[in-house]
């Protein structure tokens, strides 16, 4: 099979169609259905299934989808790093993915120095938990990705580096009667709503903070999100409670919307880490960009410290 027959099939599963298939890769319809024609020959199998709306992937073409992505993205990886070793570095696509939390903190620098020492390389940036990355992580066509993860880990087949430790406020509307709760049992009754699931990221603190306290029923959860604007959103308009990253209630589109709930009780934390293939390295794009992000992490990390002080509470109660 040929490169150009792989990325015919591509277009074909992007496209739904032989016509838009064919339109995307600037060919005739009749020379797109005999390429899928050559490749389905190649491989003796039945890539596709012809219907009246367009055309679905067989079984046999849903398998081959994923090693055909691959293969494609390992190409273009290696068409960049060859770019690379003949001096021309300024050129390619980098794809990462990235959660909330490291998208307000250390991406944006990260980017800043990125672009100055690769100003031509262009950026793909795909928000999300891990749960939306290592699937594309897996195929090559990301190569890597931050946020947090579960407790259970995701797989020796990644390789994972932890960048800082994510502290949490409680938030609420401003407003809201429950803004002057100074501990958990004053917010028994009150109905929450997650920005992350209950596996990882503040879903999962939240609910091992109440685990704590035995004489506290478990957090009355009516609503979960990944998206910040849905937060945001669904909180203005009732009383729900939040877990939130403590830098998220000091932005400029949050601030004038929640306020903190000074809570009594010590507020758990979880891990920011960073994560990609542990079987392949990282193109020259990324290796730049990752360790332009931990840089930054370890500024984050020392700009918190000072922050809090010796004591380390950073002036608040129930901090971490």
């Amino acid at each position: 099979m040929t490169l150009s027959e792989i990325q015919d099939f591509l277009a074909v599963a992007d496209g739904g169609s032989i016509r838009a298939a064919a339109r995307a890769r600037q060919i005739t319809a009749p020379a797109m259905t005999q390429s899928m024609a050559r490749l389905e020959a190649k491989l003796h199998v039945p890539l596709l299934l012809r219907t009246t709306k367009g055309v679905q992937l067989s079984d046999y073409g849903k398998a081959f989808l994923v090693r055909a992505r691959a293969i494609t993205a390992e190409v273009q990886k290696s068409v960049n790093e060859l770019a690379h070793m003949r001096g021309d570095s300024s050129q390619g696509m980098l794809y990462f993915g990235t959660s909330a939390t490291p998208t307000t903190t250390l991406v944006p620098d990260a980017i800043a120095d990125f672009r100055k020492r690769m100003p031509q390389v262009n950026l793909n940036i795909l928000g999300g938990l891990y749960r939306d990355h290592m699937p594309l992580i897996r195929s090559g066509e990301m190569e890597f990705a931050i946020g947090p993860l579960p407790a259970a880990g995701i797989g020796a087949d990644f390789a994972v580096e932890e960048l800082f430790e994510n502290n949490l406020i409680l938030a609420v509307r401003r407003g809201s009667p429950l803004a002057d709760a100074t501990s958990l049992q004053e917010l028994q009754h009150a109905e929450w709503i997650l920005s992350s699931p209950a596996v990882q990221g503040p879903g999962a603190a939240i609910r091992d903070l109440f685990a704590q306290y035995p004489e506290l029923a478990p957090p009355n959860i009516r609503v979960q999100s990944s998206s910040l604007s849905v937060v945001q959103t669904l909180m203005m308009a009732s009383d729900m409670v939040c877990a939130l990253p403590r830098e998220f209630i000091h932005s400029p589109w949050l601030q004038p919307f929640l306020v903190e709930i000074p809570v009594c009780e010590k507020l758990p934390s979880y891990t920011i880490s960073m994560f990609y293939r542990a079987d392949y390295p990282l193109s020259p794009a990324a290796e730049l960009l990752t360790t332009l992000i931990k840089r930054h992490a370890h500024y984050f990390m020392q700009a918190r410290e000072k922050q809090a002080g010796p004591d380390g509470d950073q002036g608040r109660p129930g901090s971490v």
